[in-house]
């Protein structure tokens, strides 16, 4: 045999099993894939530090709403101007080498130091030196000078994304209230040999900011308002002409309670609940647990339907 045959003979022998081709080319994709989705996790996450770090185009829009036109306060006149615009949008501005944390946006003209460099309480009876405020000391007896400490036990922190105030013992006590985490500007963190209970809506220094999240649940509480308001105006459409009994409400608006039954499921029974008219309990056989209904209680605090008589 020649030379040029047995080389042919020797490639043909040589050549790989297609199955193993086609594995090769299972496992190298499988491969692409996996480094793809790294990338993508890494730069997700890039993304999410970047957001926490507080960097300073997400700090601009911080709080930002387009809706709403922040005017500076009315400062005294020797304020340089663009000082009154920061002192109106920053979180935590220095003034005159105090930090003002805690403090609302309207009440920040407040916390400017006089000629004599000495700052007013509140109750306006007392005057304390500019650099008392702040200074984890409780100087002020109605606790104004303290805004951004626990020092004074009747101050508040003002926490600025949900506008509403905290009592100042919740700063810096290793909990993070305010969506921001500015009440823990300290970072303080819980010992772990308390051993407390881990919860998922507690969220513990050091904070991370969950403002986002803050706005969306709020957001979506009002649409439940929302469409919870036209609801009860359909229950009170229906149940008008029966206001006048009492016991449907002051509008009538339960009276359509009284036209449906509700089934509830347990491992071993089954509940059937007709409001104002009977509930049963059932197994193998059917227990009467309630009828007629009595209602009881208030737009504030609630109302309580109860259904007594039971066998």
């Amino acid at each position: 045999m020649d030379q040029p045959t047995q080389r042919h003979i020797r490639l043909m022998g040589g050549r790989s099993n297609p199955f193993q081709t086609l594995l090769a080319l299972f496992v190298t994709a499988v491969f692409f894939m996996m480094f793809q989705a790294s990338i993508l996790k890494n730069l997700q996450r890039s993304q999410q530090m970047l957001l926490n770090s507080g960097s300073e185009v997400h700090n601009k829009g911080k709080y930002s709403r387009q809706d709403i036109f922040v005017k500076p306060p009315d400062i005294a006149l020797s304020i340089n101007p663009k000082f009154a615009q920061k002192m109106a949008k920053e979180i935590g501005i220095k003034v005159n080498g105090t930090i003002l944390r805690g403090v609302k946006v309207e009440h920040r003209k407040f916390f400017v130091p006089s000629k004599d460099g000495l700052f007013t309480c509140f109750s306006g009876n007392q005057s304390i030196v500019w650099s008392a405020v702040n200074n984890d000391y409780c100087d002020c007896e109605d606790g104004s000078d303290e805004p951004g400490t626990s020092a004074c036990k009747n101050g508040k922190f003002y926490c600025e994304p949900e506008h509403q105030y905290l009592p100042s013992s919740r700063v810096n006590d290793g909990i993070c209230d305010c969506c921001d985490g500015s009440d823990e500007w300290k970072g303080v963190t819980i010992p772990p040999d308390l051993n407390l209970p881990v919860s998922d809506d507690v969220q513990r220094a050091p904070c991370h900011d969950t403002c986002m999240d803050y706005e969306h649940t709020k957001m979506r509480e009002l649409n439940i308002i929302k469409e919870g308001s036209v609801v009860r105006q359909s229950y009170v459409e229906k149940g008008a002409s029966y206001a006048h009994e009492g016991n449907f409400g002051s509008e009538g608006e339960f009276y359509s309670l009284s036209q449906e039954c509700f089934l509830f499921k347990s491992p071993g029974y089954m509940y059937e609940v007709c409001p104002y008219y009977n509930a049963t309990q059932s197994s193998k056989e059917v227990w009467l647990i309630g009828t007629g209904g009595k209602l009881a209680g208030s737009h504030a605090e609630g109302f309580q339907l109860t259904m007594g008589n039971g066998r």
